[in-house]
């Protein structure tokens, strides 16, 4: 439920001295985003192929200039083998690769991270726009971002400062790889991920709709590990049980983030109350009043509205759609 390492779109640079002809010719052939770089950067994801058209690749490339910028959706094997077909061989002069980008996801001290890899693998730290003008086929432009990983990023997603790497990419890749869970530590500090368990409680039984809801919001937004699940009783009331469904939850935010959360998703967008999702972290249950911060509103309803309105801000279209899906599917259980 966490990505720790993906690759960014490929850049491919096109010289061309008919670039408005190539541009048209890819996009009658190819399902394409014509843009500016920051938004083709944005509408694109791993699998994606960015061509940046300019007359003259001997000269130093800007990449926040205003060149005739074509996003490609669709991996960057495919649209070379037709590159190299008619129309658009006689329109191109010559074609140079980008750097790669690899981005890895880090959480708190980012600087921090980056200083551990550099110390590692080496490399220079820079601007984004200052390696990619510098850097060549053999270069790797490394990104961190503090966002999850499973979904389309703009500049301002990622960490100011990135680093330059030299080498043979799927060298450095299987490194990066290999090492990711330490560098995303090395952020966190000396601080432990966190052990918590969730206990799901609904009086109409929908048990399985609340669970999956549940880890669709918690793989979108990347927060950690399902570690187990099960069934067990809950004692609200002296001589009172109850079935709950439990989920054990392996996590490097704090516990309290997570109960913010989950009061949020117990009501939905007008206020009625679903479900009962109770934190217990160390054999201790949260109260939601634990989880408050300063300025925070103080009726329980009125937070819980506050912090389901920052989950679904945080959630990618899909997700809002599915929770929507899911809390339809829940209303239904209460006729």
């Amino acid at each position: 439920m966490v990505s720790l390492l993906r690759n960014g779109p490929r850049i491919i640079l096109i010289q061309s001295s008919e670039q408005l002809a190539l541009k048209e010719a890819l996009i009658h052939n190819f399902h394409t985003i014509v843009s500016d770089w920051d938004n083709a950067f944005e509408k694109s994801n791993e699998f994606c192929t960015i061509i940046y058209l300019t007359d003259n690749l001997s000269s130093t490339i800007r990449y926040d200039s205003r060149y005739e910028v074509v996003a490609v959706l669709d991996e960057p094997e495919h649209v070379l083998i037709k590159l190299f077909q008619e129309p658009y061989r006689s329109l191109i002069t010559a074609i140079r690769p980008a750097p790669h980008i690899v981005i890895m996801r880090a959480v708190d001290n980012l600087s921090t991270v980056l200083d551990e890899v550099r110390k590692d693998l080496g490399g220079q730290i820079g601007s984004f726009s200052d390696i990619l003008d510098q850097g060549n086929d053999q270069t790797t432009l490394l990104a961190l971002t503090d966002k999850p990983l499973n979904r389309n990023l703009i500049i301002s997603d990622f960490y100011p400062q990135f680093l330059k790497l030299e080498g043979k990419y799927h060298d450095l890749l299987k490194e990066l790889r290999m090492h990711a869970l330490k560098y995303l530590n090395s952020g966190i500090g000396k601080r432990d991920w966190n052990e918590i368990e969730i206990r799901i409680f609904d009086r109409y039984s929908a048990y399985k709709l609340h669970y999956e809801r549940l880890i669709e919001v918690f793989e979108s937004l990347e927060l950690g590990f399902v570690l187990g699940e099960s069934w067990s009783k809950d004692y609200p009331r002296f001589m009172m049980s109850v079935e709950v469904y439990r989920v054990r939850f392996f996590t490097f935010h704090d516990p309290k983030l997570i109960k913010q959360l989950l009061l949020g998703l117990e009501y939905l967008e007008d206020g009625t109350r679903i479900v009962d999702y109770d934190v217990y972290y160390n054999h201790k249950k949260i109260d939601w009043t634990d989880a408050l911060e300063k300025g925070d509103p103080k009726g329980r309803n009125v937070a819980a509205l506050l912090y389901r309105k920052r989950i679904v801000d945080r959630l990618t279209e899909d997700t809002i759609q599915s929770l929507k899906q899911y809390e339809a599917a829940i209303l239904k259980t209460r006729d």
